[in-house]
């Protein structure tokens, strides 16, 4: 059953991974492109009054509005996108102070049950965040700048969520598997 999803998980652990990576660079490129027009903007500011030189193009340039809005929702969208292909590929850090002194079996037995923690912990995020998605959507706020509904920013994020809500789930399965039938664990983390 394990070799069965492992192909569907790790398409929707991909998938994830490469839209937050799309989004991040869209935020890097957005937040690069307003820091130069707030630069140039500054700099027709200083040429006009220091010289008297109106450059009016440089004056009209600025930031753009609203940027600090679209990079907090960008931001926990990338988050929530990157946790399922993080969490499938056992990329979290590991510090294994007395673990290695353990046999192949208690070990796995560590694996079970940190993931078992860690599908907990996403469950319990998944759905603070379901709810908060909700809450947004009933009050009907908006950004301050932008005045796009907050309740957009959240339900974006919450696919990462259930994303990893699903893929921390199947970790479990695995690990229970590779505990049941004694084969060896495959890991990416850090290890401290």
């Amino acid at each position: 059953m394990i070799k069965m999803l492992e192909m569907p998980i790790r398409g929707l652990a991909k998938t994830s991974a490469l839209i937050g990576g799309l989004v991040l660079l869209a935020v890097m490129v957005m937040t690069v492109i307003s820091v130069a027009g707030l630069s140039l903007n500054k700099l027709g500011r200083f040429l006009k009054k220091s010289y008297e030189v109106e450059i009016a193009p440089l004056l009209a340039i600025g930031p753009i509005p609203g940027e600090t809005e679209l990079i907090e929702v960008g931001m926990a969208f990338i988050i929530f996108a990157f946790m399922p292909i993080v969490t499938l590929n056992r990329g979290h850090a590991s510090v294994e102070i007395l673990t290695n002194a353990f046999s192949a079996t208690i070990n796995r037995l560590i694996d079970l049950v940190a993931d078992l923690l860690l599908l907990a912990a996403a469950g319990y995020l998944g759905y603070r965040h379901y709810l908060g998605t909700l809450d947004k959507y009933a009050n009907g706020e908006t950004t301050w700048i932008l005045q796009f509904p907050l309740w957009w920013g959240y339900a974006a994020a919450l696919f990462g969520a259930v994303a990893f809500v699903i893929i921390a789930a199947f970790c479990v399965l695995r690990s229970f598997s590779h505990l049941v039938h004694g084969t060896s664990r495959q890991a990416s983390e850090i290890i401290h």
